[in-house]
């Protein structure tokens, strides 16, 4: 299938130096790079959806630290005493 982009000279120009830079041709630069967003799109990042990816991130940076006061009770019930 052909499909065809109404492009900036300088959206040419950048995506031409990239796959230069790549070491590819313009098709296969262009390839890649929309099948890259389509994994993206997917949640391909360990077939996990964006936000639960994110959300496990999340939780293991905040494990990776310590509590500066673990005997520190926040809950609710000891507001309401």
């Amino acid at each position: 299938m052909n499909i065809t982009l109404p492009l900036s000279p300088e959206t040419t120009a950048e995506i031409e130096r990239r796959a230069a830079a790549a070491g590819t041709d313009l098709t296969s630069f262009i390839l890649d790079a929309v099948q890259e967003r389509l994994q993206e799109r997917n949640g391909s990042a360990g077939d996990a959806p964006p936000y639960e990816q994110w959300s496990k991130d999340f939780r293991g940076w905040i494990a990776s630290h310590a509590s500066r006061n673990p005997d520190f009770d926040d809950g609710r019930d000891s507001i309401y005493d």
